[in-house]
């Protein structure tokens, strides 16, 4: 169950009929600040203690044993009222805090985690308390390189181009006894999540693969080189050629040309080694699997929740699917925990490695989008089980002659 906070005050209990709203559904994702909507009418008391841009909703899941935890923070960004008076509203999460703060201009050699904590403390220092982050787990590693900057980048869009974008990783916020974290790791930590399988919380799967952003033939292309006022290339070190390629890659898929930009990469060594890390990332089909399931946490069961960024066990034999994944897409309808639905994505690291594997794993594919309608309808069973389980727990927190709730 949840419950959700406006500032230091409950907005909405599942447990108070005045604490009421209508359609909350929060999203997630990774690298992304995340939304939560909903809407709520005059009745409600905080009905008009919204501040745009100024107050914190606080999303809360709680057990009726008393344990609880903090789930999502965010801030209003906008609201509309209609005739009735009916307020729709949409949140934003914390990481867009750093949408609020500017880097100056800069030039200095640094690791990608002392650079991720300068920028989290140059943020710390232009904002109020309840927008600052304390500095949590870094994993991501990365030697020393020159970082340029001559303009004046927010935070956020700063840590996207300078980090993300170069060192790959995923950032996250949390909170932890009060304090909110701010996280870049290499990895997400947690593979021992909720399994998800066929016949028991799989109401829909279908699988989707992806080839056009496949290259085979990268080009490294550099900082501008202040004697020349040309980009660096790789040509020098790389026998005269400015393209890396994957011969493997090459004989599966042909040439497709692509450029990779380092603009604060002045090293035609580190400059190739950089280019070949794209050659790799770029070389195979994305597979991503899209599936409506049921957080069993959400119905009462001993199992650790479904959350973005944890790899959880995905079995579905029909689709051939037997293997850990990432989490990076949730939905939740904080009502409905039968309406949520989550976004697995995986790539088929074996394509140019072995073909053979890459073959088995198209034939499995195939049959698997092509039968999405029937996978629908077996799990039929499985959505009826479902509904009948909430329906018993909605009855234990709720018996008959209580105070009745209106969800609409």
């Amino acid at each position: 169950m949840y419950k959700v906070k406006l500032d230091d005050k409950y907005i909405y209990h599942p447990w108070d009929k005045d604490l009421q709203i209508s359609d909350p559904k929060l999203d997630t994702e990774l690298n992304k600040n995340g939304s939560f909507s909903f809407s709520i009418y005059p009745d409600n008391p905080m009905y008009n203690s919204l501040e745009k841009l100024k107050s914190k909703l606080h999303i809360m899941w709680f057990d009726q044993n008393g344990n609880e935890k903090e789930i999502f923070r965010c801030r209003v960004l906008s609201e509309e009222t209609d005739f009735d008076g009916k307020k729709t509203v949409t949140c934003e999460g914390d990481l867009a805090f750093l949408l609020d703060t500017i880097q100056r201009p800069y030039s200095s050699t640094v690791s990608p985690a002392d650079r991720f904590r300068q920028l989290i403390n140059s943020h710390n220092s232009q904002v109020e308390t309840d927008k600052q982050f304390q500095i949590g787990n870094i994993t991501v590693p990365g030697d020393p390189a020159k970082i340029t900057e001559n303009g004046y980048p927010d935070t956020r869009t700063e840590i996207e181009n300078k980090l993300l974008n170069v060192y790959g990783g995923y950032i996250r916020t949390r909170e932890q006894d009060g304090k909110y974290y701010i996280d870049y790791l290499k990895e997400y930590e947690n593979k021992e999540g909720q399994a998800v399988r066929y016949g028991e919380n799989i109401l829909d799967i279908t699988k989707y693969i992806k080839a056009e952003d496949i290259k085979t033939c990268i080009i490294p292309i550099g900082a501008t080189n202040s004697a020349t006022g040309k980009a660096i290339t790789i040509e020098s070190v790389n026998n005269g050629v400015d393209y890396l390629y994957d011969q493997a890659a090459v004989d599966a898929f042909g040439k497709i040309y692509g450029t990779a930009s380092f603009s604060d990469v002045e090293s035609p060594n580190i400059l190739k080694q950089k280019g070949q890390e794209q050659v790799e990332a770029q070389k195979n089909l994305v597979v991503s699997i899209e599936l409506t399931a049921v957080d069993l946490k959400d119905l009462g069961y001993d199992v650790k929740e479904i959350a973005v960024g944890d790899f959880i066990p995905v079995v579905s034999r029909p689709h051939g699917i037997n293997s850990y994944m990432q989490v990076s897409k949730k939905s939740q309808n904080l009502k409905k925990p039968e309406d949520s639905s989550i976004v697995l994505g995986s790539t088929i690291k074996t394509l140019v490695e072995n073909q053979n594997v890459y073959n088995s794993v198209i034939q499995n594919v195939i049959p698997a989008v092509n039968s999405a309608v029937n996978t629908a309808n077996n799990a039929a069973n499985t959505a009826e089980q479902v509904k009948v389980e909430m329906d018993a727990i909605t009855n234990k927190i709720w018996p008959v002659n209580s105070i009745y709730i209106n969800t609409v």
